[in-house]
């Protein structure tokens, strides 16, 4: 693109202003999940390296079991995004009430799913403590996930709209109450037993609770909007719900493909042993805890995606693209040049200076290696998020979870058919990221989300 109709494009409707807008305070509020994680395995690595390892792959055991719904759901911010770009602002209430008929649906299944998750950390070749906390904080994440997913549904409702501010606000809500439950629960303090992992299971749950009842809170301070009808919005609307289902089918199904990959692949790390496994977690910990702001660029670039499309003007959802991808240039910079000048003083924040050589040199590579791709990862992101925004859900599934499990099987052969060091091995794993970006920058040049629609 000429540096002209790119300046330009920055500029306009679709420009860095109206995405920052957006995209800013859900950056922020992605962040501040992202260091709820990373504060849980800190205080966790105060119990021991056991705990912390389980408090990873026991989280993204529980998150690969409930991706599916949480995928349904948050496909409504597309949906919400394409209705307010339409001007049928009477139907974006009516689909955080499908979203949470669907969540209420949904919770009876989960419960069933709780034995197969303990039963997947069972078989993963963990050592016999990391299985017993790991299934522990499932048990307890999956009993509450139906708070999890009323939470998405109400987020997914005001990213929609654009009032990203709401989501922040209840996540700063949700932040202190995880901060401060955690920390009593975990090491017993005032008056309440020392729970370790279990403790941090159940503050998670509470801080679930606290950013429901803020939403609800906010959502119904709006009641007297007459444009959007709210008192109207509580009934069945099965062509909305179907809607819903029929677009979110393909982005629950990509996400849960993509998590238990993700998982599958952790805990093939973590086969090697708990050198290995240690070194992996504070590798993973930091990946998800930087990267993650990324997510709230990928959520915005969907809400003006899909609201141009609703619109009717695909050049202004294009340009919105290219404002997503700008930042998220600028982001993943900062964070490569983190990941290579502070190695050591981010290492250090989870490995003990007495710590063998081997886990410190691990992660070291691990980290540092992160760096030269995380422009690669954050562009095929944008890209994903865009085209989601635009109902091409289908597509993204297809391309998005075969990438994801062929880097699973990559990972899989190599341990144990090739019995690679885990170096190599970590290394081949990231430097298959290209193929990822290529092919949704195929299929997003290809232009045949600019035809769609899922307002009519």
């Amino acid at each position: 693109m000429p540096l002209n109709k790119l300046y330009q494009s920055l500029r306009g409707p679709g420009g860095i202003k109206p995405m920052m807008e957006i995209a800013f305070p859900l950056m922020v509020a992605t962040s501040t999940e992202a260091m709820l994680m990373f504060i849980d395995r800190l205080y966790l690595k105060q119990i021991s390296p056991e705990a912390m390892n389980a408090c990873l792959s026991g989280g993204f055991t529980s998150l690969a079991f409930i991706a599916f719904f949480i995928g349904i759901i948050s496909f409504s911010t597309a949906l919400v995004a394409q209705f307010f770009g339409a001007g049928e602002y009477e139907k974006c209430p009516k689909v955080l009430t499908q979203s949470v008929i669907f969540t209420c649906l949904s919770i009876p299944i989960v419960l069933t799913l709780i034995p197969v998750g303990r039963w997947v950390l069972a078989t993963v070749g963990l050592s016999g403590e990391e299985v017993v906390q790991a299934q522990t904080y499932l048990t307890i994440l999956m009993a509450g996930t139906g708070l999890d997913l009323f939470r998405n549904s109400f987020n997914s409702y005001f990213g929609g709209l654009g009032k990203t501010r709401v989501v922040l606000l209840s996540t700063f809500v949700m932040a202190i109450a995880n901060i401060g439950a955690n920390y009593v629960l975990i090491f017993g303090k005032l008056g309440f037993p020392a729970l370790g992992i279990e403790g941090a299971g159940y503050g998670t749950v509470f801080a679930w609770f606290t950013g429901v009842v803020t939403l609800c809170v906010v959502y119904f301070k709006q009641i007297q909007l007459p444009e959007y009808q709210l008192l109207q919005s509580f009934q069945l609307d099965l062509g909305i719900l179907k809607k819903l289902v029929r677009f979110g089918f393909a982005t629950g199904l990509e996400l849960a493909l993509l998590i238990f990959a993700l998982d599958l692949t952790i805990l093939a790390f973590q086969s090697y042993g708990v050198s290995v496994s240690t070194a992996m977690t504070v590798v993973f910990t930091w990946i998800q805890t930087l990267f993650i702001p990324v997510i709230g660029l990928e959520i915005g670039t969907m809400s003006l995606v899909g609201r141009f499309v609703g619109a009717r003007d695909p050049d202004s959802a294009s340009d919105s693209v290219f404002s997503g991808l700008f930042l998220a240039s600028g982001y993943a910079l900062i964070v490569s040049l983190a990941f290579l000048l502070a190695t050591d003083a981010m290492l250090g924040i989870f490995l003990e200076p007495s710590i063998s050589a081997e886990i410190w040199d691990l992660a070291t590579w691990g980290t540092q290696l992160n760096a030269f791709i995380l422009f690669i990862i954050a562009w095929s992101t944008i890209l994903i998020g865009a085209l989601r925004g635009a109902g091409d859900t289908y597509g993204v599934m297809t391309i998005s979870a075969t990438f994801w499990w062929f880097q699973y099987a990559l990972v899989i052969v190599l341990i144990h058919q090739f019995e690679l060091p885990p170096t190599i091995v970590f290394g081949i794993h990231i430097f298959s990221s290209p193929l990822l970006l290529f092919a949704m920058i195929g299929r997003f040049r290809s232009g045949g989300w600019r035809k769609l629609e899922l307002t009519g």
